[in-house]
């Protein structure tokens, strides 16, 4: 229910294209998410258990987005690159494998397959819809 009451405040705000591009990609990546879960490690999830791994893979990433940038304004640090960067992208993804963990059921490992599966798809589906949609 969270992510559908966030989904329409989105929707009132964002143009109708964006809107329909947005709605139409967690739609793809949920359908991957459940085959990709299939193919990876051979369970078979729902339509709603694919929807709420990616609900919780993108709550998980916003809220350690969210502890990172608490961290960074608390102690003055505005640039992170190096060591520091790749140790921020690693808890990154294990904020999203988790989601994709929880949400399914898999072991990390499989759910970190179905996480990067997911990503370069929708990656690939995003750059290639930029100038319709954005």
């Amino acid at each position: 229910m969270l992510f559908i009451g966030a989904f329409i405040f989105f929707a009132f705000l964002a143009p109708l294209k964006l809107t329909v591009a947005v709605g139409a990609l967690v739609l793809f990546v949920t359908v991957v998410v459940k085959i990709s879960a299939q193919v990876v490690a051979g369970v078979s999830p729902t339509l709603s258990e694919s929807f709420k791994s990616v609900f919780y893979a993108s709550l998980f990433v916003a809220l350690a987005l969210l502890a990172f940038v608490s961290f960074s304004s608390g102690t003055g640090i505005h640039q992170v690159d190096g060591l520091p960067a790749l140790a921020v992208m690693a808890g990154l993804f294990v904020a999203y494998t988790l989601g994709f963990q929880l949400g399914i059921g898999t072991s990390f490992g499989a759910s970190a397959v179905i996480a990067l599966i997911s990503t370069l798809l929708s990656g690939v589906i995003l750059w290639s819809i930029k100038g319709l949609a954005f």
